[in-house]
């Protein structure tokens, strides 16, 4: 009887024991429920705030073109890494203008894009509108932004694009009436530029914008160094002025040679709208190509906080410098006054 009055009140002892034990884990495993789920619900959070957004950025020329360099700058400083996924694709369409080479690389261009799926698309300048957004982006839910574009986007058939852009318009009209304002008698005009999609676009959509200056033109559209110091220097001894545009698909260009050649040969004023090409010519009223970079970003981030491209019209660049380069003035003994060279960024 004690015996098993003593096995039962250690069996009682075990077993509050036991009870004590399993209450006392109890807590602990709801505990540590609770972090498990915590943490996961922190991770979750953690994922989604590094959870960039995707821009695609596509620079139709190539890097050391200056204009298309400082769009490139431009749109890279708006997009740090700690914020944002940015991919930059490089066309190199000046020197490789064919357009079975060109044709191909867009393709390969939609292939990538497609793959990374961005929430919004940026380009630079006409080969990259003409040749991948007109022809792969219409109906496409992927927004774009251009900028660049010289003149205007009307040839391209971007009614089914969902996207917006900035125009590159050239102070040109504003330089050549500047130069008639110094030689009222200027009638003839030659224009010596290089090759190109945007070269051919200008001769085509340009020449009313010359008529209204008051000047007849003709357009030399050039391959080779050597082809555009020939037309150079019977354009010196058979125009009253000379409009160069730029040269970064003009095949042996020697930045030397052509300062030294122009030097030699210039006789009449030679201007133009690029600020990298002042060291050939005498003067220039030139676009800020960085504006372009700048506005691109900047609509490029209010599409990604949901602005819709539609809602934002098509724009124009605004921003232009004047510059004087005072050796070719006095070879050809163009001497404007004080105010205007104060005016003036100086090349010399």
């Amino acid at each position: 009887m004690l015996f098993s009055l003593r096995n039962k009140t250690t069996a009682i002892k075990k077993a509050l024991s036991m009870k004590k034990i399993t209450n006392s884990r109890k807590p602990h495993f709801k505990s540590g429920l609770l972090i498990v789920l915590l943490s996961l619900l922190f991770q979750g959070c953690i994922q989604q705030k590094t959870e960039k957004p995707k821009v695609i950025y596509i620079n139709s020329y190539h890097k050391g073109h200056p204009s298309s360099d400082q769009i490139m700058d431009a749109i890279w400083k708006a997009f740090p890494a700690d914020s944002f996924q940015l991919v930059t694709y490089i066309m190199d369409t000046k020197r490789n203008p064919s357009q079975d080479y060109v044709e191909k690389k867009a393709a390969q261009l939609f292939d990538s894009i497609r793959i990374i799926e961005p929430d919004v698309v940026i380009v630079s300048d006409d080969n990259a509108v003409k040749y991948l957004i007109q022809p792969y982006f219409s109906g496409i839910d992927i927004p774009v932004v251009f900028c660049g574009v010289n003149w205007s986007d009307t040839e391209y058939d971007l009614k089914a694009v969902k996207l917006t852009g900035m125009l590159e318009i050239l102070p040109l009209a504003e330089t050549l009436i500047t130069m008639k304002s110094f030689y009222p008698a200027m009638k003839k005009l030659l224009v010596l530029t290089e090759n190109t999609t945007t070269s051919r676009k200008e001769k085509l959509i340009l020449d009313s914008l010359y008529n209204r200056v008051g000047l007849s033109v003709r357009h030399e559209l050039v391959d080779d160094f050597e082809s555009w110091k020939t037309h150079f220097e019977e354009g010196n001894k058979t125009y009253d002025i000379i409009y160069i545009s730029t040269n970064g698909a003009i095949k042996g260009w020697n930045n030397v040679e052509a300062e030294n050649f122009i030097s030699k040969n210039i006789l009449v004023p030679v201007v133009t709208c690029e600020d990298f090409m002042m060291s050939y010519a005498v003067f220039g009223i030139t676009k800020v190509a960085e504006e372009q970079g700048i506005w691109a970003a900047t609509t490029a981030k209010k599409i990604l906080k949901g602005e819709n491209p539609s809602d934002i019209p098509v724009t124009r660049n605004m921003k232009s410098k004047i510059w004087l380069n005072t050796k070719l003035a006095e070879k050809i003994n163009f001497q404007p006054d004080k105010e205007f060279i104060e005016n003036a960024e100086i090349v010399n």
